[in-house]
């Protein structure tokens, strides 16, 4: 037989046991109850955040003190991390996330470079990796970067502002220094997001369009651009009849299939 009576502060009463031929049992006022049932789930959900890389960051070599690998992507932070989201004027990185939980992420935001892939990345990198400044470009969001091998060119989009700009960018890796240049196809293509390069073609999501841009009517859709010839081909504007979002990100599989993303974002397209 036991009898067992507990005390907690700030309870009265607040729970009492007593004894029985089977055993001892236990009673909870509401309070009390309460206060356990809650204090279970909390302590559930600190126990249940599985799969935290640790650490998130650390240094690739000691002789690359500004090369900082990434582990895992930083797939999974620990609780609780937090980044800002932009406000126009300030533009929040990766490396302004705060981790208090893992001291190692403080690395990321003085790093030159971050490195993913730690095999390729280092390999690519070298032993004394260094940057310099190239281009300056508007301050308008850039997207689409296609890489052309035949051309050894870099072609890239400039989106709004201003609305309604056509050009789209091509970096000619040819010249020594590489050139920046506005380039116009034929017709020509408006605010290319996505793009990736299949079989001699550039792939594009163009993302904006109306009945009025370049004084022809554009609407988003999949556009394709043959390097050698300039030319352009309107691949997909509709979905049984009806406009797309704003067509995003694409890839081209083996076998010709495309893939593409149509979020609902147009305030830099439409």
């Amino acid at each position: 037989m036991y009898r067992i009576l507990l005390y907690f502060e700030g309870t009265h009463p607040p729970l009492w046991t007593s004894s029985s031929s089977d055993g001892p049992r236990l009673f909870l006022n509401t309070t009390m109850r309460s206060t356990l049932v809650t204090g279970a789930v909390f302590s559930g959900l600190a126990i249940a955040q599985t799969g935290v890389v640790k650490p998130l960051a650390e240094s690739c070599n000691a002789s690359l003190p500004k090369v900082v690998c990434i582990n895992q992507y930083a797939s999974v932070m620990p609780y609780h991390f937090f980044r800002a989201v932009s406000n126009g004027t300030s533009q929040p990185t990766f490396g302004s996330t705060s981790v208090p939980n893992d001291t190692s992420f403080g690395q990321v935001s003085s790093a030159d470079f971050l490195v993913f892939d730690r095999k390729r990345g280092l390999e690519l990198l070298g032993t004394n990796p260094s940057y310099e400044y190239v281009f300056h470009v508007d301050g308008a969001v850039h997207e689409a970067p296609v890489y052309v091998p035949a051309q050894n060119k870099l072609y890239l989009s400039q989106l709004a502002p201003p609305a309604g700009y056509l050009p789209q960018l091509v970096v000619d890796l040819n010249q020594n220094p590489p050139t920046l240049s506005e380039f116009l196809f034929d017709p020509p293509v408006y605010a290319p997001n996505g793009g990736t390069f299949h079989n001699g073609l550039v792939y594009w999501g163009a993302s904006g369009g109306n009945s009025s841009i370049g004084g022809t009517e554009q609407r988003t859709g999949i556009r394709t651009l043959d390097p050698a010839t300039n030319k352009t081909t309107i691949l997909l504007n509709n979905y049984f009849g009806g406009y797309f979002n704003t067509v995003d990100d694409l890839f081209v599989h083996s076998n010709g299939d495309v893939w593409f993303t149509d979020p609902r974002k147009k305030a830099l397209t439409s």
